[in-house]
């Protein structure tokens, strides 16, 4: 998806309420997913008046446990430096992770929006395609905490550039996870 500021996917199928929660296929217990994309997004400082022009790049990992549990890290990064965000399924969060058979959706929801990665696999869970975008409520802009700078920040649209995927064995984000 680009452009996703004007994107033509509504928000409401973003974050949609009636999301069921599948568990993991067990082809992916004991693997991470790695997902890394460009995009470049306006925004500006929550109480600012100027928008500007960012270029960002997005890595998400996902280790599934052999319990079926998801354990997720996203590194954001500009030119302004990177910050971390970690969570596990079932404790909460903004980021809520679904599986749906050779599939696996994360929404990370903030105010005014959400961004989705959605990743589809080959019939033996070695491979991996996926999408990256980022949608608003109606008339609305997503405000959001930055990771990087601690501020609160303020999107209006968002282009998605390249966007890769792989599965790999073990647990990529390390032992303490």
């Amino acid at each position: 998806m680009t452009k996703c500021g004007i994107c033509a996917f509504a928000f409401s199928i973003l974050v949609s309420p009636t999301v069921t929660l599948a568990a993991p296929p067990s082809q992916l217990m004991g693997k991470s997913v790695v997902v890394n994309w460009t995009e470049t997004r306006s925004q500006r400082n929550v109480g600012e008046t100027e928008w500007r022009s960012v270029n960002a790049s997005h890595s998400l990992s996902v280790y599934v446990s052999t319990a079926g549990r998801a354990f997720t890290r996203q590194v954001n990064s500009t030119k302004s430096g990177s910050g971390t965000l970690d969570q596990v399924s079932g404790q909460g969060g903004n980021v809520h992770t679904s599986f749906d058979g050779q599939s696996i959706t994360f929404i990370r929801e903030n105010r005014g929006g959400a961004r989705r990665v959605f990743v589809r696999f080959d019939g033996g869970f070695t491979g991996c395609s996926a999408s990256a975008g980022t949608g608003f409520e109606s008339g609305k802009s997503s405000i959001s905490m930055s990771p990087i700078t601690k501020r609160q920040v303020e999107i209006r649209s968002v282009t998605v550039g390249s966007v890769s995927c792989s599965v790999q064995g073990g647990n990529v984000l390390g032992s303490g996870s």
